[in-house]
Protein backbone atom coordinates (compact mmCIF):
# COMPACT_ATOMS: atom_id res chain seq x y z
CA UNK A 1 0.00 0.00 0.00
CA UNK A 2 1.24 3.48 -0.91
CA UNK A 3 1.63 5.44 2.34
CA UNK A 4 0.56 8.63 0.52
CA UNK A 5 -3.02 7.42 0.97
CA UNK A 6 -2.54 8.34 4.63
CA UNK A 7 -2.43 12.03 3.65
CA UNK A 8 -5.98 11.97 2.28
CA UNK A 9 -7.16 9.80 5.17
CA UNK A 10 -5.62 12.12 7.77
CA UNK A 11 -7.13 15.18 6.12
CA UNK A 12 -10.63 13.66 6.30
CA UNK A 13 -10.14 12.44 9.89
CA UNK A 14 -8.98 15.83 11.21
CA UNK A 15 -11.74 17.78 9.45
CA UNK A 16 -14.41 15.40 10.79
CA UNK A 17 -12.86 15.43 14.29
CA UNK A 18 -12.75 19.23 14.48
CA UNK A 19 -16.37 19.43 13.34
CA UNK A 20 -17.28 16.80 15.94
CA UNK A 21 -15.74 19.09 18.54
CA UNK A 22 -18.01 21.87 17.25
CA UNK A 23 -21.06 19.58 17.34
CA UNK A 24 -20.38 18.33 20.89
CA UNK A 25 -19.78 21.86 22.18
CA UNK A 26 -22.98 23.36 20.74
CA UNK A 27 -25.30 20.32 20.73
CA UNK A 28 -24.70 18.79 24.16
CA UNK A 29 -26.20 20.26 27.31
CA UNK A 30 -23.09 19.58 29.40
CA UNK A 31 -21.56 22.93 28.42
CA UNK A 32 -22.88 26.46 29.14
CA UNK A 33 -25.45 27.51 26.54
CA UNK A 34 -24.28 30.59 24.64
CA UNK A 35 -26.25 29.98 21.50
CA UNK A 36 -25.12 28.08 18.39
CA UNK A 37 -22.14 29.60 16.58
CA UNK A 38 -22.07 29.66 12.75
CA UNK A 39 -20.45 26.57 11.30
CA UNK A 40 -18.59 28.22 8.38
CA UNK A 41 -15.64 29.53 10.50
CA UNK A 42 -15.29 26.09 12.07
CA UNK A 43 -15.10 24.46 8.64
CA UNK A 44 -12.27 26.87 7.83
CA UNK A 45 -10.36 26.10 11.03
CA UNK A 46 -10.94 22.36 10.45
CA UNK A 47 -9.33 22.54 7.01
CA UNK A 48 -6.47 24.62 8.45
CA UNK A 49 -5.98 22.10 11.28
CA UNK A 50 -5.87 19.21 8.79
CA UNK A 51 -3.18 20.96 6.73
CA UNK A 52 -1.10 21.74 9.84
CA UNK A 53 -1.31 18.11 11.01
CA UNK A 54 -0.29 16.80 7.58
CA UNK A 55 2.70 19.16 7.44
CA UNK A 56 3.86 18.10 10.92
CA UNK A 57 3.41 14.41 10.08
CA UNK A 58 5.43 14.95 6.92
CA UNK A 59 8.21 16.73 8.86
CA UNK A 60 8.38 13.71 11.19
CA UNK A 61 8.60 11.31 8.21
CA UNK A 62 5.35 9.56 9.12
CA UNK A 63 4.38 9.38 5.44
CA UNK A 64 7.76 8.02 4.38
CA UNK A 65 7.78 4.52 2.90
CA UNK A 66 9.33 2.05 5.36
CA UNK A 67 9.87 -1.67 5.30
CA UNK A 68 10.11 -2.10 9.07
CA UNK A 69 7.69 -0.30 11.38
CA UNK A 70 7.83 -0.21 15.18
CA UNK A 71 4.42 0.74 16.52
CA UNK A 72 5.69 2.32 19.74
CA UNK A 73 8.20 4.49 17.88
CA UNK A 74 5.46 5.39 15.41
CA UNK A 75 3.21 6.47 18.29
CA UNK A 76 5.98 8.68 19.68
CA UNK A 77 6.15 10.51 16.33
CA UNK A 78 2.36 10.93 16.29
CA UNK A 79 2.42 12.34 19.84
CA UNK A 80 5.19 14.79 18.96
CA UNK A 81 3.51 15.91 15.72
CA UNK A 82 0.13 16.26 17.44
CA UNK A 83 1.61 18.37 20.24
CA UNK A 84 3.09 20.90 17.83
CA UNK A 85 -0.05 20.83 15.67
CA UNK A 86 -2.23 21.51 18.72
CA UNK A 87 0.03 24.40 19.71
CA UNK A 88 -0.14 26.00 16.24
CA UNK A 89 -3.93 25.53 15.94
CA UNK A 90 -4.60 26.89 19.45
CA UNK A 91 -2.32 29.87 18.90
CA UNK A 92 -4.02 30.65 15.56
CA UNK A 93 -7.52 30.63 17.06
CA UNK A 94 -6.32 32.75 19.99
CA UNK A 95 -4.64 35.49 17.93
CA UNK A 96 -7.08 35.50 15.01
CA UNK A 97 -9.41 38.48 15.45
CA UNK A 98 -11.83 37.83 12.59
CA UNK A 99 -13.90 35.39 14.64
CA UNK A 100 -14.08 34.32 18.29
CA UNK A 101 -13.66 30.53 18.36
CA UNK A 102 -14.97 28.50 21.26
CA UNK A 103 -11.95 27.18 23.20
CA UNK A 104 -13.95 24.11 24.22
CA UNK A 105 -14.87 23.25 20.62
CA UNK A 106 -11.27 23.63 19.43
CA UNK A 107 -9.79 21.60 22.30
CA UNK A 108 -12.37 18.83 21.85
CA UNK A 109 -11.60 18.72 18.13
CA UNK A 110 -7.86 18.47 18.81
CA UNK A 111 -8.31 15.67 21.35
CA UNK A 112 -10.60 13.67 19.06
CA UNK A 113 -8.20 14.21 16.14
CA UNK A 114 -5.25 12.91 18.16
CA UNK A 115 -7.04 9.75 19.31
CA UNK A 116 -8.48 8.92 15.89
CA UNK A 117 -5.22 9.61 14.06
CA UNK A 118 -3.28 7.47 16.54
CA UNK A 119 -5.80 4.64 16.30
CA UNK A 120 -5.97 4.63 12.50
CA UNK A 121 -2.20 4.87 12.00
CA UNK A 122 -1.41 2.14 14.52
CA UNK A 123 -4.03 -0.22 13.10
CA UNK A 124 -2.93 0.38 9.51
CA UNK A 125 0.76 0.08 10.41
CA UNK A 126 0.08 -3.14 12.32
CA UNK A 127 -1.62 -4.54 9.21
CA UNK A 128 1.17 -3.36 6.88
CA UNK A 129 3.90 -4.74 9.15
CA UNK A 130 2.37 -8.23 8.96
CA UNK A 131 2.54 -8.57 5.20
CA UNK A 132 3.82 -11.75 3.57
CA UNK A 133 7.60 -11.21 3.54
CA UNK A 134 10.54 -13.48 2.72
CA UNK A 135 13.73 -12.75 4.68
CA UNK A 136 16.89 -13.94 2.96
CA UNK A 137 19.79 -13.96 5.40
CA UNK A 138 23.20 -14.29 3.79
CA UNK A 139 25.98 -15.03 6.24
CA UNK A 140 26.85 -17.14 9.24
CA UNK A 141 23.84 -18.40 11.24
CA UNK A 142 25.47 -17.36 14.50
CA UNK A 143 26.16 -13.82 13.28
CA UNK A 144 22.57 -13.48 12.09
CA UNK A 145 20.98 -14.85 15.29
CA UNK A 146 20.21 -11.43 16.89
CA UNK A 147 18.49 -10.20 13.71
CA UNK A 148 16.48 -13.39 13.28
CA UNK A 149 15.33 -13.07 16.89
CA UNK A 150 14.21 -9.46 16.31
CA UNK A 151 12.27 -10.40 13.17
CA UNK A 152 10.38 -13.12 15.04
CA UNK A 153 9.86 -10.94 18.12
CA UNK A 154 8.39 -8.02 16.20
CA UNK A 155 5.71 -10.05 14.51
CA UNK A 156 6.00 -11.34 10.96
CA UNK A 157 3.71 -14.39 11.32
CA UNK A 158 3.35 -14.98 7.58
CA UNK A 159 7.02 -14.41 6.83
CA UNK A 160 9.44 -17.02 5.62
CA UNK A 161 13.00 -16.97 6.94
CA UNK A 162 15.69 -18.59 4.82
CA UNK A 163 19.48 -18.72 4.98
CA UNK A 164 21.11 -18.85 1.60
CA UNK A 165 24.27 -18.21 -0.41
CA UNK A 166 24.65 -15.91 -3.44
CA UNK A 167 23.81 -18.57 -6.06
CA UNK A 168 20.66 -19.69 -4.24
CA UNK A 169 19.56 -16.05 -3.87
CA UNK A 170 19.89 -15.48 -7.64
CA UNK A 171 17.83 -18.57 -8.39
CA UNK A 172 15.20 -17.60 -5.82
CA UNK A 173 14.81 -14.04 -7.17
CA UNK A 174 14.49 -15.27 -10.75
CA UNK A 175 11.66 -17.60 -9.77
CA UNK A 176 9.98 -15.29 -7.27
CA UNK A 177 6.53 -13.98 -8.20
CA UNK A 178 6.79 -11.09 -5.73
CA UNK A 179 10.40 -9.86 -5.56
CA UNK A 180 9.15 -6.66 -3.85
CA UNK A 181 8.34 -8.74 -0.77
CA UNK A 182 11.88 -10.07 -0.44
CA UNK A 183 14.22 -8.58 2.20
CA UNK A 184 17.90 -9.42 1.75
CA UNK A 185 20.09 -9.02 4.82
CA UNK A 186 23.85 -9.46 4.41
CA UNK A 187 26.48 -10.16 7.04
CA UNK A 188 29.72 -11.11 5.27
CA UNK A 189 33.45 -10.37 5.42
CA UNK A 190 34.05 -10.74 1.68
CA UNK A 191 33.62 -7.27 0.13
CA UNK A 192 33.53 -8.62 -3.43
CA UNK A 193 30.69 -10.99 -2.56
CA UNK A 194 28.77 -8.14 -0.93
CA UNK A 195 29.13 -6.13 -4.15
CA UNK A 196 27.80 -9.04 -6.24
CA UNK A 197 24.76 -9.43 -3.99
CA UNK A 198 24.06 -5.68 -4.03
CA UNK A 199 24.20 -5.60 -7.84
CA UNK A 200 21.81 -8.55 -8.04
CA UNK A 201 19.37 -6.90 -5.64
CA UNK A 202 19.54 -3.65 -7.64
CA UNK A 203 18.86 -5.60 -10.83
CA UNK A 204 15.64 -7.00 -9.39
CA UNK A 205 14.71 -3.67 -7.77
CA UNK A 206 14.68 -4.90 -4.17
CA UNK A 207 16.19 -3.37 -1.07
CA UNK A 208 19.10 -4.98 0.71
CA UNK A 209 20.50 -4.37 4.19
CA UNK A 210 24.11 -4.79 5.32
CA UNK A 211 24.53 -5.87 8.92
CA UNK A 212 28.17 -5.07 9.81
CA UNK A 213 29.75 -7.41 12.32
CA UNK A 214 31.36 -4.41 14.02
CA UNK A 215 27.88 -3.21 15.04
CA UNK A 216 27.90 -5.86 17.75
CA UNK A 217 30.59 -3.84 19.52
CA UNK A 218 28.02 -1.04 20.00
CA UNK A 219 25.17 -3.49 20.79
CA UNK A 220 22.38 -1.17 19.68
CA UNK A 221 24.20 0.64 16.92
CA UNK A 222 26.44 3.66 16.56
CA UNK A 223 26.76 6.98 14.80
CA UNK A 224 27.96 7.27 11.20
CA UNK A 225 30.68 9.87 10.82
CA UNK A 226 33.06 10.68 7.98
CA UNK A 227 36.84 10.91 8.06
CA UNK A 228 37.50 13.14 5.05
CA UNK A 229 34.65 11.59 3.11
CA UNK A 230 35.06 7.97 4.26
CA UNK A 231 32.16 6.73 6.47
CA UNK A 232 33.08 5.18 9.81
CA UNK A 233 31.06 4.01 12.84
CA UNK A 234 31.72 5.68 16.16
CA UNK A 235 30.04 6.09 19.54
CA UNK A 236 27.81 9.04 20.30
CA UNK A 237 26.76 11.14 23.28
CA UNK A 238 23.52 9.78 24.68
CA UNK A 239 20.59 12.25 24.61
CA UNK A 240 20.09 11.87 28.37
CA UNK A 241 23.67 12.97 29.02
CA UNK A 242 22.65 16.49 27.92
CA UNK A 243 21.54 18.67 30.84
CA UNK A 244 18.39 20.09 29.20
CA UNK A 245 17.10 16.59 28.42
CA UNK A 246 17.74 15.57 32.03
CA UNK A 247 15.68 18.55 33.21
CA UNK A 248 12.79 17.73 30.83
CA UNK A 249 12.72 14.07 31.85
CA UNK A 250 12.92 14.89 35.56
CA UNK A 251 10.11 17.45 35.30
CA UNK A 252 7.74 14.94 33.69
CA UNK A 253 8.82 12.21 36.12
CA UNK A 254 7.75 14.34 39.08
CA UNK A 255 4.55 15.48 37.38
CA UNK A 256 3.43 12.01 36.24
CA UNK A 257 4.45 10.17 39.42
CA UNK A 258 2.43 12.62 41.55
CA UNK A 259 -0.53 12.24 39.17
CA UNK A 260 -0.37 8.41 39.20
CA UNK A 261 0.06 8.30 42.99
CA UNK A 262 -2.97 10.56 43.47
CA UNK A 263 -5.05 8.32 41.20
CA UNK A 264 -3.92 4.99 42.70
CA UNK A 265 -3.55 5.86 46.41
CA UNK A 266 -6.99 4.48 47.52
CA UNK A 267 -6.32 1.31 45.51
CA UNK A 268 -2.82 0.94 47.01
CA UNK A 269 -4.25 1.29 50.51
CA UNK A 270 -6.79 -1.49 49.83
CA UNK A 271 -4.09 -3.80 48.41
CA UNK A 272 -1.86 -3.08 51.41
CA UNK A 273 -4.64 -4.19 53.80
CA UNK A 274 -5.18 -7.42 51.82
CA UNK A 275 -1.44 -8.23 51.82
CA UNK A 276 -1.15 -7.55 55.56
CA UNK A 277 -3.99 -9.87 56.51
CA UNK A 278 -3.35 -12.61 53.93
CA UNK A 279 0.19 -13.61 55.00
CA UNK A 280 2.88 -12.85 57.59
CA UNK A 281 5.37 -10.12 56.79
CA UNK A 282 5.53 -6.43 55.87
CA UNK A 283 3.38 -4.84 53.18
CA UNK A 284 6.34 -3.40 51.31
CA UNK A 285 9.36 -5.31 50.10
CA UNK A 286 12.64 -3.36 49.84
CA UNK A 287 15.64 -4.63 47.90
CA UNK A 288 19.01 -3.09 47.13
CA UNK A 289 19.41 -2.28 43.45
CA UNK A 290 22.01 -0.60 41.25
CA UNK A 291 20.81 2.58 39.60
CA UNK A 292 22.08 5.62 37.75
CA UNK A 293 25.89 5.77 37.55
CA UNK A 294 26.15 2.55 39.63
CA UNK A 295 24.55 4.25 42.64
CA UNK A 296 22.90 1.78 45.04
CA UNK A 297 19.39 2.42 46.36
CA UNK A 298 16.46 0.62 47.97
CA UNK A 299 13.67 -0.21 45.54
CA UNK A 300 10.12 -0.52 46.88
CA UNK A 301 7.56 -3.12 45.84
CA UNK A 302 4.39 -4.58 47.25
CA UNK A 303 5.35 -7.88 48.86
CA UNK A 304 4.31 -10.78 46.64
CA UNK A 305 6.26 -13.63 48.31
CA UNK A 306 6.25 -15.36 51.64
CA UNK A 307 8.34 -13.77 54.38
CA UNK A 308 12.10 -14.42 53.97
CA UNK A 309 11.79 -15.69 50.38
CA UNK A 310 14.35 -13.17 49.11
CA UNK A 311 17.10 -15.03 51.02
CA UNK A 312 16.70 -18.12 48.82
CA UNK A 313 17.19 -16.72 45.30
CA UNK A 314 17.79 -13.13 44.10
CA UNK A 315 15.42 -13.60 41.17
CA UNK A 316 12.04 -15.20 40.55
CA UNK A 317 11.50 -18.52 38.79
CA UNK A 318 8.53 -19.47 36.61
CA UNK A 319 5.70 -20.79 38.81
CA UNK A 320 7.78 -19.92 41.88
CA UNK A 321 6.32 -21.62 44.99
CA UNK A 322 7.38 -18.64 47.13
CA UNK A 323 4.76 -16.37 45.52
CA UNK A 324 1.57 -15.86 47.54
CA UNK A 325 -1.90 -16.11 46.05
CA UNK A 326 -2.46 -12.33 46.08
CA UNK A 327 1.16 -11.89 44.97
CA UNK A 328 0.53 -13.93 41.84
CA UNK A 329 -2.32 -11.60 40.89
CA UNK A 330 -0.25 -8.48 41.61
CA UNK A 331 2.65 -9.79 39.53
CA UNK A 332 0.42 -10.70 36.62
CA UNK A 333 -0.64 -7.07 36.21
CA UNK A 334 2.63 -5.56 37.53
CA UNK A 335 0.67 -3.85 40.32
CA UNK A 336 3.48 -4.74 42.75
CA UNK A 337 5.64 -2.14 40.95
CA UNK A 338 3.40 0.84 41.87
CA UNK A 339 5.30 1.81 45.07
CA UNK A 340 8.29 2.55 42.83
CA UNK A 341 6.55 5.84 42.09
CA UNK A 342 8.00 6.91 45.46
CA UNK A 343 11.44 5.92 44.12
CA UNK A 344 10.75 8.22 41.17
CA UNK A 345 9.91 11.12 43.49
CA UNK A 346 13.14 10.42 45.41
CA UNK A 347 15.04 10.63 42.05
CA UNK A 348 16.34 7.04 42.43
CA UNK A 349 14.37 6.06 39.33
CA UNK A 350 12.49 7.39 36.34
CA UNK A 351 9.05 6.35 35.08
CA UNK A 352 10.62 5.03 31.84
CA UNK A 353 14.04 3.45 31.62
CA UNK A 354 15.88 0.14 31.87
CA UNK A 355 14.94 -1.97 34.86
CA UNK A 356 17.33 -1.50 37.83
CA UNK A 357 19.60 -4.48 38.46
CA UNK A 358 19.84 -6.32 41.74
CA UNK A 359 23.26 -6.22 43.40
CA UNK A 360 23.02 -10.04 43.51
CA UNK A 361 22.54 -10.38 39.73
CA UNK A 362 26.27 -10.49 39.01
CA UNK A 363 25.64 -12.17 35.67
CA UNK A 364 24.64 -8.77 34.26
CA UNK A 365 27.86 -7.01 35.33
CA UNK A 366 29.99 -8.74 32.68
CA UNK A 367 27.57 -8.27 29.75
CA UNK A 368 28.90 -5.89 27.04
CA UNK A 369 27.18 -2.53 27.34
CA UNK A 370 26.75 -2.67 31.14
CA UNK A 371 28.51 0.66 31.78
CA UNK A 372 26.72 2.43 28.90
CA UNK A 373 23.40 1.16 30.28
CA UNK A 374 24.15 2.67 33.68
CA UNK A 375 24.46 6.15 32.16
CA UNK A 376 20.67 6.54 32.15
CA UNK A 377 18.26 6.39 35.11
CA UNK A 378 16.48 3.05 35.67
CA UNK A 379 12.72 2.98 35.18
CA UNK A 380 9.49 1.31 36.23
CA UNK A 381 8.74 0.38 32.63
CA UNK A 382 10.88 0.54 29.53
CA UNK A 383 11.56 -0.24 25.89
CA UNK A 384 12.61 -3.83 26.64
CA UNK A 385 9.57 -4.49 28.86
CA UNK A 386 6.97 -3.47 26.25
CA UNK A 387 8.68 -5.81 23.78
CA UNK A 388 8.28 -8.79 26.10
CA UNK A 389 11.80 -8.90 27.58
CA UNK A 390 11.45 -8.83 31.34
CA UNK A 391 11.96 -10.82 34.50
CA UNK A 392 14.74 -12.82 36.09
CA UNK A 393 17.78 -13.67 34.01
CA UNK A 394 15.94 -14.34 30.74
CA UNK A 395 17.85 -13.14 27.66
CA UNK A 396 19.97 -10.54 29.50
CA UNK A 397 22.06 -9.60 26.44
CA UNK A 398 18.93 -9.02 24.35
CA UNK A 399 17.46 -6.87 27.11
CA UNK A 400 20.66 -4.81 27.14
CA UNK A 401 20.37 -4.27 23.39
CA UNK A 402 16.85 -2.88 23.81
CA UNK A 403 17.88 -0.74 26.78
CA UNK A 404 20.76 0.79 24.81
CA UNK A 405 18.55 1.36 21.78
CA UNK A 406 16.22 3.32 24.05
CA UNK A 407 19.16 5.28 25.48
CA UNK A 408 20.46 6.22 22.03
CA UNK A 409 17.03 7.16 20.64
CA UNK A 410 15.50 8.83 23.69
CA UNK A 411 13.11 11.73 23.46
CA UNK A 412 10.24 12.70 25.74
CA UNK A 413 7.70 11.65 23.11
CA UNK A 414 9.11 8.12 23.15
CA UNK A 415 8.63 8.06 26.94
CA UNK A 416 4.96 9.01 26.52
CA UNK A 417 4.50 6.30 23.86
CA UNK A 418 6.09 3.65 26.12
CA UNK A 419 3.78 4.68 28.99
CA UNK A 420 0.73 4.37 26.70
CA UNK A 421 1.88 0.94 25.47
CA UNK A 422 2.48 -0.15 29.08
CA UNK A 423 -1.09 0.82 30.01
CA UNK A 424 -2.40 -0.99 26.92
CA UNK A 425 -0.44 -4.14 27.82
CA UNK A 426 -1.84 -3.96 31.36
CA UNK A 427 -5.43 -4.07 30.05
CA UNK A 428 -4.43 -6.69 27.47
CA UNK A 429 -3.24 -8.93 30.33
CA UNK A 430 -6.56 -8.28 32.06
CA UNK A 431 -8.44 -9.52 29.01
CA UNK A 432 -6.41 -12.70 29.01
Amino acid sequence: MDRKIFILLDFIVVVISMLLGYAIRFSCNIFPDKGIAPIAPYINISIFAAMVWIVMFNVNSIYKERKFINLCFELSKIIQSSFYSAFIISATTFFYRGFYYSRIAVVLGIIISFFLLSLIHLIMDAILSKEDVVFCFIGNDRDMAPLVKRVKLHGFPKSKIMFCQFEKLQCFLRNSEKPDNVRVIICLDNFQEIQQISQTCSKFGIQYYIYPKTSRIFLSGGRIEAIFGIPVITTDILPLELWHNKVIKRFFDILLSMLFLTMTMPFLFLIAVIIKFSSDGPVLFAQERIGYRNKKFKIFKLRTMVKGAENILPYTLDHDSRITRIGSLLRRFNIDELPQLFNVLKSDMSIVGPRPLSVEDRLFFSIPGFYERMKIPPGITGWAQIHGLKGGQVEPEERFRYDLYYAENWNIWLDFAIIIFTIFLFFNNKIK
